[in-house]
């Protein structure tokens, strides 16, 4: 009798070893699915954004410089009001210090962009204005994609 319980209890104890060891593999590979295409949207979304920036410099390129230079006049001051918004959010009792600090370094960025715009009006020739877009392109768009995290991050 005793050796029949043993085995009973060995037996039940086997099965559910097995179906925890199941259970967790199931686990386990949900989780690797949904990191798979948790992944893939990452991707694709950064893959749109980019090819959006390529399709924005080619089209930048064949704009006049004054067509060109108001567009950018208009796109940092959309900047500036957006993060604008992030600063009053900020300043919100129980905000992060984290987040003032993003906040400030956006500011910064801003700053920087303006000082290239200021540049890039000042070139003389056109090889030398579309040298200084195409880096002032870079800014505004690194600029932008902080400005998108930044709300992202503030639930916006």
């Amino acid at each position: 009798m005793k050796t029949w319980a043993l085995s009973l209890i060995a037996v039940l104890v086997a099965g559910t070893c097995a179906y925890a060891e199941d259970n967790l593999a199931d686990q386990l590979k949900r989780a690797l699915d949904k990191a798979k295409v948790k992944l893939n949207e990452a991707a694709d979304k950064a893959g749109e954004k980019g090819r959006e920036w390529y399709r924005q410099a080619k089209e930048n390129l064949k704009l006049s410089r004054p067509e060109y230079l108001k567009r950018a006049e208009k796109e940092l001051a959309e900047s500036e009001a957006q993060i604008a918004v992030l600063k009053e959010m900020s300043n919100a009792p129980g905000q992060r210090e984290y987040f003032k600090t993003r906040v400030t370094a956006l500011e910064q960025h801003a700053a920087f962009a303006k000082t290239e715009y200021a540049s890039l009006q000042g070139a003389e020739s056109e090889p030398v204005f579309r040298a200084r877009q195409s880096i002032f392109n870079k800014t505004v768009w690194t600029l932008e994609a902080a400005i998108e995290q930044a709300q992202e991050e503030a639930g916006l």
